[in-house]
């Protein structure tokens, strides 16, 4: 049975005019003419209009096409993996693309049907963004933002506060505070320090870019410079490799054990009971994880607690609390956990 050129591409869901370019190009030739000049197409036609569609919904070009058609299979795995690395391509593209949108949206997400004005400065903002960073990584700092955006509120406010009273940046009393915004910063990146860094070098170097409510400049280089004296006391005990290998995402724990701590001080249990012995073991056992099990960087973070009353000030430990896991943790191994 030989099909028409029309029968066939009504059945192959084809036009007319692609089988003409197809046999124009040596891609599919018709087995025979009829009478009077129709292009006649065979069963081996068909098949190979077959496998020359398969290879096209790959997205192959008809070039390549042809190459397998007419080259047999010893072509084909070299052009299936060329296929398979453009298709990659085009999915980490989309991907980008994807992520991209998503972190308009956040930029966006003020409700309502945004204006003109609404897009050319969010427009204007991811083009600053992305100075700096991919939009994977924005997509994920406008994410973690949202889980921590309810605590900054009454951080920014006390900052403030010390700010307008006249608190020397460089005092002791700011230090508690400073200790605060590093570990809400570490929360809202993760823990990613150099994330955090560049979100700060962002800051200073584009002084258009809007910040949080209660947030300002001001109060950034205020709070800022009690910060950096407070990585510089660090950094004479630890290098900023391994400040960036502590794990900042133990906070929740940090503030559970205090008030375990704070309890058991609060109802006389003596350090030597049981239960203090146990918060003592704890206490260990949260400091190991925190400096992921290297013995070397806790000793040396423990003297710089011990040494530098400026991390002392701004310690989640009250004086009392450490002296009370210091008393019940005599006699323990400190390797031990």
């Amino acid at each position: 049975m030989l099909l028409k050129v029309g029968d066939l591409a009504k059945r192959a869901g084809l036009t007319v005019r692609t089988l003409h370019h197809y046999d124009s190009i040596g891609l599919l030739r018709p087995t025979g003419r009829s009478d009077s000049g129709y292009r006649l197409y065979s069963r081996d036609d068909v098949a190979r209009l077959h496998g020359i569609q398969t290879l096209r919904r790959m997205g192959m070009s008809l070039a390549d096409v042809a190459q397998i058609i007419d080259g047999g299979a010893v072509a084909l795995p070299a052009l299936l993996a060329r296929q398979i690395s453009a298709l990659d391509q085009e999915i980490a593209q989309a991907r980008a693309f994807r992520e991209r949108l998503a972190v308009m949206q956040a930029i966006l997400a003020g409700g309502g049907q945004p204006e003109i004005d609404d897009w050319l400065a969010s427009l204007s903002l991811m083009s600053t963004f992305e100075q700096y960073f991919s939009a994977g990584e924005l997509k994920l700092a406008f994410e973690r933002w949202k889980r921590c955006k309810a605590d900054w509120p009454p951080l920014l406010r006390a900052v403030r506060d010390a700010m307008e009273r006249g608190v020397p940046p460089d005092s002791i009393e700011l230090q508690p505070l400073a200790r605060q915004w590093m570990d809400l910063s570490s929360r809202w990146m993760d823990g990613n320090l150099a994330l955090l860094t560049r979100w700060g070098n962002m800051l200073r170097e584009q002084p258009g870019l809007p910040l949080p409510d209660g947030m300002d400049r001001t109060l950034l280089a205020y709070i800022n410079q009690a910060v950096q004296l407070r990585l510089a006391a660090l950094a004479r005990y630890i290098t900023a490799d391994e400040l960036q290998q502590l794990d900042q995402t133990l906070d929740p724990e940090w503030r559970a054990f205090i008030e375990r701590a704070e309890r058991l001080i609060g109802d006389g249990i003596p350090p030597q009971d049981a239960s203090a012995r146990q918060l003592a073991c704890d206490w260990q056992d949260l400091v190991d994880r925190f400096v992921r099990h290297d013995i070397n960087l806790r000793d040396r973070l423990l003297a710089a607690y011990e040494n530098e009353p400026l991390l002392q000030a701004g310690a989640v430990f009250t004086p009392a609390v450490r002296q009370y896991v210091r008393q019940a943790a005599v006699g323990l191994d400190p390797d031990a956990a």
